[in-house]
């Protein structure tokens, strides 16, 4: 059995870091709320990058019940 180590590809990403030297927040930029305000600490949240590895958006499947309506037939 092999194990697969390979490290994913990593791609300069613009997050929001907390300008707080003491707060170790951050956050993807895509995935922050509207506020630029550190949820940890309330402080300011200044933008940056940071190299990381792409999001793989899952699609959503919605399964449709079989014969969900087959009483109108």
């Amino acid at each position: 059995m092999q194990k697969d180590d390979a490290k994913p590809e990593l791609f300069p990403t613009p997050i929001l870091k907390c300008k707080n030297a003491e707060c170790k927040a951050w956050v993807r930029e895509e995935l922050s709320a509207s506020s630029r305000e550190c949820p940890l600490c309330g402080g300011e949240m200044l933008r940056s990058y940071k190299h990381l590895p792409k999001i793989v958006k899952k699609a959503k499947t919605t399964k449709k019940k079989k014969d969900e309506f087959s009483w109108l037939q």
